[in-house]
């Protein structure tokens, strides 16, 4: 019951934490999002603010993968823990694709097209040649368990030989690694265990980041004959292991089998609670590494807006001073224009009117100026007209660049982005609202 509350717990804080990505505070109550409703997703990709490629909407549900020899129990553990045939099993038939296992409103299998569309995450998955046509998914409606906030990932059986798969085996598990929370490796005792196709895998998955997050079992413990026998078995894997894995200091290698029907005693011990513990405490690890994501979005929103602001009013003091130095030299432009349009009509004087010339235009006040202007002005005129005019030329297009103003935000803008922090402080406060009451649920599970 304790395990069934804290499953429903984590299903409804994992839920709503993707509704406040996709509708803010305002979503309805299927967690779909409402008129007017402003997710964490709708702010970080507004271009004023340009964070769509770093905050990205964490999955509803953690992931685990789970892969071994041919014949480990992969398929057969996934249907126990759901409590229903979603996977075929047997013998004979053993699975050369991906099966996606997950919880919905009713039965249905997705082939891989669809299934890549299920899963938004998948789109560069289904580039590996040959892979599509053999990825699927099954969707179930079963309640068992912490299935609902599970999604299982059923790999490819892995054996040695001529054994030919449609698709880079080793290269798409990799792959996936990078994408799922937990990785559980079963490992048969009467098969082919240590083959080296699973032991070159988990020396490939040992390399990169994956350490933490790998689980060892060995399977179908139940098919060994005696607790030595088992004793045996272990040994043997676990040496051939030792020297692939990272933390081989701390390793530990429980078997466990799936309960009999029939209820005879069996003396090997089963730690099958062991491996549903495992996924429940990835669970809970998955959660709080939601909310601490939450919380880090929210801040980063924040300061990104701070620092927009603060962008906008330097650029608005810039714009300032810049309108300042592009008048002074709009100024000096005409200026130069006026010294122009000066040495032309002086020399324009003196071209039509000779000195002392009497009546006419040339005899006004203004004519006889310009004419003991132009004794200075003619020796020297072409050079000035190229002065002034270069100079008129050189402020006109410094004045163009100096005059061009950085962007600003609008008034609505600016409301806008208010708006934007006011959303993603609320929703901080809801996410602080989501860990007190996820972690409350945990110690009343601890009280009982």
């Amino acid at each position: 019951m304790a395990s069934e509350q804290l499953a429903d717990a984590s299903q409804k804080v994992l839920k709503q934490i993707t509704s406040l990505y996709e509708s803010g505070l305002n979503a309805g109550g299927d967690g779909k999002a409402a008129a007017g409703g402003i997710g964490l997703l709708s702010i970080a990709n507004h271009p004023a603010l340009g964070l769509g490629k770093e905050i990205r909407k964490p999955r509803k549900k953690m992931s685990v993968m789970i892969i071994g020899n041919h014949s480990a129990g992969k398929s057969s553990f996934i249907n126990w823990y759901i409590g229903e045939r979603v996977c075929k099993t047997g013998v004979a038939i053993e699975t050369r694709g991906f099966i996606f296992c997950t919880s919905g409103r009713r039965r249905e299998t997705l082939t891989g097209d669809a299934t890549v569309r299920y899963f938004d995450h998948l789109a560069d998955f289904a580039a590996f040649e040959g892979l599509l046509p053999n990825l699927f998914t099954e969707v179930s409606t079963s309640l068992e368990r912490s299935f609902a906030c599970v999604d299982f990932v059923d790999s490819p059986g892995l054996v040695d030989g001529d054994m030919k798969y449609p698709f880079p085996v080793e290269d798409s598990i990799c792959w996936l690694a990078d994408h799922v929370d937990l990785i559980l490796v079963f490992l048969d005792p009467i098969g082919q265990a240590t083959c080296r196709r699973v032991l070159g895998l988990v020396e490939r998955l040992n390399q990169g980041s994956h350490v933490e997050k790998i689980h060892y079992f060995m399977s179908k413990a139940d098919e060994v004959e005696s607790e030595s026998d088992r004793q045996r078995v272990l040994i043997q894997i676990t040496q051939n292991l030792a020297t692939r894995i990272r933390n081989s200091h701390a390793f530990n290698l429980p078997t466990f089998y799936l309960p009999h029907d029939d209820d005879l005693p069996c003396t090997i011990p089963n730690a099958i609670e062991d491996v549903c513990k495992t996924i429940d405490k990835t669970i809970d690890q998955t959660v709080q590494k939601n909310l601490r994501q939450l919380r880090a979005d929210c801040d980063r929103v924040i300061s990104r807006i701070s620092e927009v602001e603060v962008t906008d009013a330097a650029n608005r003091e810039a714009n300032t001073a810049r309108t300042l130095r592009g008048l002074g030299l709009s100024v000096a432009t005409l200026g130069a224009l006026a010294a122009l349009a000066t040495l032309l009509a002086i020399r324009a004087a003196g071209a039509l009117c000779e000195p002392g010339a009497p009546g006419g235009a040339c005899a006004s006040d203004a004519a006889q100026r310009l004419l003991l202007r132009d004794a200075w002005v003619e020796p020297a005129f072409a050079p000035l007209v190229a002065a002034a005019l270069a100079a008129a030329l050189l402020l006109a297009a410094a004045a163009k660049v100096v005059w061009r103003h950085a962007p600003v935000l609008s008034k609505r803008e600016q409301r806008r982005l208010e708006e934007f922090r006011e959303v993603a402080r609320a929703v901080a406060r809801a996410n602080e609202a989501l860990y007190e009451a996820y972690f409350s649920t945990i110690a009343s599970r601890e009280e009982r």
